[in-house]
């Protein structure tokens, strides 16, 4: 039976090339929520392709893989509107071969096959992990990134049922692989990889693969160094974003494992059954990571439910059990091990129906052109649709009417615009125009996540690469903006000077604009048409 018609490899294949065509063939991107977090993606995407790298041009806690995946899917379509759905459709094939391996060497076609549809549309799918499929959007697409790279990993906690020569070899470098993307995607994912991998040098079976998955990690680290730079620099962001969102405390966590409490509850139920049919110091040790790993990561993130690594561990250990099946075993341990992956099945159902109708409904949503686009010379192909509530939709749509007006204003000015700061959220619109972006700064800014009174960008950090200052009168963050004036409007004051001030916007010129690079000049920066 050829690797494209055993039951693993063809689930993998045929929901990656579905989710690919679902991505890329409506031509444009629809959100119903979060429309500013795409924004950030889409601009610092719009910022690597010209030449600029994360940490060393501009500031983020982020890993740099979650500006470069939106930056390749942007530098090869030559649209924003297709520069999320391109970018994760080549994550996706990345990954898929690395999943035919590690799913099919290790689950049986009855777990595996489901395993392996729900780690893909995981990937794929454009909605916050456990929320409802019609908040439709790619914000925090580097959570669900992470969640799939780590349940590939914990899969490979499984010994392989039929292992080939090249097994110990495969499994290094999927680990490797799986791991580096998790960290250089966002930080919190590659802590949690590593730990896994130290975990495993406790597992007889999993020892060797896992110490030449560490060795590997540590030189693709060296080697991300060399091409990249930005180690110290982006362990420095972290610092100051943790400083500004305050660590957690021992209450917050708590209150994390009461709102989720069953997820693990059932989450326990499995280990336990496992446990007790198949007695294993190590594999407690596994569950209780999965625990951890659960309840640290959820709690970092903008989600209340859909513990990825309790429900990919719950399959691991439904594996366990029908492995354990023998002749004479007792009524009742019989009926566990037989109904186990089924009810395993069971678990991942919400999460996983929830990513197929978020991708369907933005498939729908954007070959149908649904909702309102942005006017903008770029942004034509971004929409902001209403799946949720009038109320939510009204707040985005005056937000899109905001910027087009801004972007206007912009395009009436004397001088051309270029590096243009928005003191808000997010400054879009060096992506939304195509025209040079900001020297330096922050990804985005946001008040108590990565800046507050106390911790904050000195200012000529945020504003010294910048000739025009937009402050909005209709900001999507408020409290980003006031903050932004109390601290910088001095700055702002001493250095810019007042333009242009209408009934949604202030727009600010530098005394002295910077000059112009030539590999920044309008022209070359505009994408094909």
């Amino acid at each position: 039976m050829s690797a494209v018609t055993r039951p693993v490899p063809l689930a993998v294949l045929l929901t990656t090339a579905l989710c690919c065509a679902l991505l890329i063939l409506p031509g444009v991107t629809v959100s119903s929520m979060y429309f500013n977090d795409l924004l950030i993606f889409l601009d610092g995407g719009y910022r690597v392709v010209h030449g600029q790298v994360p940490n060393i041009d501009f500031s983020t806690a982020l890993g740099p893989l979650s500006f470069y995946i939106p930056g390749a899917g942007y530098w090869l379509s030559g649209s924003l509107g297709l520069a999320m759905p391109v970018g994760m459709s080549l994550l996706i094939l990345v990954i898929a071969p690395i999943a035919i391996h590690v799913i099919g060497s290790r689950m049986r076609p009855l777990i595996g096959v489901p395993v392996a549809i729900f780690v893909m549309l995981l990937l794929a799918t454009p909605m916050n992990t456990g929320e409802a499929f019609s908040r439709v959007s790619f914000a925090m697409y580097y959570n669900r990134i992470g969640w799939a790279l780590l349940a590939l990993l914990l899969i490979l906690f499984l010994r392989p049922e039929r292992p080939t020569r090249r097994q110990t070899a495969l499994d290094a470098a999927a680990a490797t692989m799986l791991a580096l993307l998790a960290g250089y995607t966002k930080a919190t994912y590659g802590v949690v990889a590593a730990g896994f991998l130290l975990m495993l040098l406790l597992q007889p079976g999993g020892r060797r693969f896992a110490m030449l998955a560490i060795l590997g990690g540590l030189v693709g680290v060296g080697l991300a160094e060399l091409a990249w730079g930005g180690t110290r620099i982006h362990i420095g962001d972290l610092i100051v974003a943790t400083q500004t969102s305050g660590g957690r405390s021992a209450m917050s966590y708590v209150r994390s494992a009461l709102e989720t409490s069953g997820e693990y509850v059932l989450f326990l139920a499995f280990a336990a059954v496992a446990l007790w049919i198949r007695p294993s110091v190590t594999d407690a040790l596994f569950y209780g990571f999965c625990i951890a790993a659960g309840l640290m990561l959820l709690s970092q993130n903008f989600q209340t439910e859909g513990i990825v690594s309790l429900l990919v561990g719950a399959a691991v250990a439904a594996e366990t059990l029908a492995r354990s099946a023998r002749p004479r075993m007792g009524l009742f341990a019989d009926a566990v091990t037989r109904g186990a992956p089924l009810a395993a099945i069971l678990l991942l159902l919400p999460i996983g129906v929830s990513s197929a109708g978020a991708l369907g409904l933005h498939a729908a949503a954007a070959a149908t052109r649904s909702g309102i686009a942005l006017e903008t010379p770029n942004g034509q192909g971004l929409r902001v649709m209403n799946t949720t509530n009038a109320g939510q939709f009204a707040f985005y749509a005056r937000y899109v009417e905001s910027l087009d007006a801004g972007a206007r204003l912009l395009r009436t000015l004397e001088v051309a615009p270029s590096r243009v700061l928005v003191f808000d959220f997010v400054s879009p619109f060096s992506s939304l125009l195509g025209i040079a972006p900001p020297d330096g700064g922050p990804a985005w800014m946001h008040n108590g996540r990565n800046f507050d009174a106390e911790n904050h960008f000195p200012a000529e950090e945020v504003m010294g690469g910048v000739n025009v200052v937009m402050v909005p009168k209709r900001p999507v963050a408020g409290g980003t903006t006031k903050l932004m004036l109390e601290i910088y409007g001095a700055h702002l004051e001493e250095n810019f000077r007042l333009e242009t001030d209408t009934e949604l916007w202030k727009v600010y010129l530098r005394r002295r604009a910077l000059p112009r690079e030539p590999k920044m000049s309008q022209t070359e920066i505009r994408p094909a048409q």
